[in-house]
């Protein structure tokens, strides 16, 4: 539901409300209480929703604060340098988890988030399930809380020659013979 809409089901409801504790009034009866504190914070919160549904979103740059250097520079995302770099083998594929044989045989475990770039061959892909054992992979990580964490996952798997067709192969064999003449 958008702020608009809500918006106005509130002054609906507070008007009503109004209008409803007028018609329960008797005319020849004076009342000088003070309304109880359950009725001063349904009002209160009544009327916080009603300015809270016509306040808009602060700009982003009178958020910046004086030290802010403004930008991240020319296509930054905003992110520090990742804080290393590892090349190797995909070892073990976990569900959130990879486990690489770095290039010197080392074992490393990497933590795989739902914040991190996975990409086979160049492309995008979703979790690790195209993942393999043996798979050539090259990761860029940050330090986090229980160890590495990737940023983003590459892995290139070496295509498959391609096989001629049958076309191809008739193709071959009739230059075969002009060859030996």
């Amino acid at each position: 539901m958008d702020r608009t809409r809500q918006g106005r089901r509130l002054v609906l409801a507070l008007a009503a409300g109004v209008l409803g504790s007028g018609c329960e009034r008797q005319e020849d009866k004076v009342t000088t209480q003070n309304p109880s504190a359950d009725d001063r914070e349904v009002r209160s919160s009544l009327l916080r929703d009603l300015v809270a549904s016509r306040e808009r979103a602060p700009d982003p740059e009178a958020l910046k604060g004086p030290d802010d250097p403004g930008g991240t520079g020319q296509g930054g995302s905003g992110r520090p340098e990742p804080t290393g770099t590892l090349s190797g083998r995909v070892e073990w594929v976990g569900d959130n988890e990879l486990l690489i044989r770095d290039t010197g045989g080392q074992e490393r475990d990497v933590e795989v988030t739902p914040d991190t770039l996975l990409r086979l061959n160049g492309n995008p892909v979703v979790g690790l399930a195209s993942m393999r054992e043996g798979d050539p992979v090259e990761v860029t990580y940050d330090d986090g809380p229980g160890g590495w964490v990737a940023r983003q996952v590459d892995v290139v798997v070496p295509q498959a020659p391609k096989l001629p067709t049958e076309r191809e192969l008739h193709e071959r064999e009739r230059e075969k013979p002009s060859a030996r003449q």
